[in-house]
């Protein structure tokens, strides 16, 4: 579709041309902030997801640490000493997980830049400033 020099046009065909845009550029700026904001929920379900598995996982780490901790007031060295250990590696893939769910997480929350570039644009368009500030 070829554009019209705005400056030939009369008032009533730019009302009626806007009458007909306006409508279809809402539609697809609604379709685009949806699926920004499915991309950005799929990213805060597997963030939230592996903090679920961190929690899991330091809980184990914790119930084997407090094992150890009994096991080595209880017992001789290699029984508790063992247990660190294997509290130890739980607690290391519990840091792991933590900051890797943190991190999905904090790329889920910033506001849609597609659609708010967009949207800029074409109001910088209706406003004959072509997108600038």
């Amino acid at each position: 579709m070829e554009r019209e020099d705005v400056r030939d046009l009369s008032v009533r065909e730019l009302t009626a041309q806007l009458g007909e845009q306006l409508p279809r550029l809402m539609r697809e700026e609604m379709t685009l902030a949806r699926a920004e904001l499915f991309a950005r929920a799929r990213q805060a379900k597997f963030g939230s997801g592996l903090l679920a598995a961190a929690a899991v996982v330091g809980l184990g780490g914790w119930l084997a640490m407090v094992a150890a901790a009994i096991a080595g007031i209880a017992v001789a060295l290699p029984v508790w000493a063992s247990a660190l250990i294997v509290g130890g590696s739980l607690a290391a893939v519990v840091g792991a997980l933590a900051l890797h769910g943190r991190s999905r997480l904090a790329r889920s929350m910033p506001p849609l830049p597609v659609t708010a570039g967009s949207v800029r644009r074409e109001l910088g368009e209706l406003t004959g400033r072509n997108g600038q500030q």
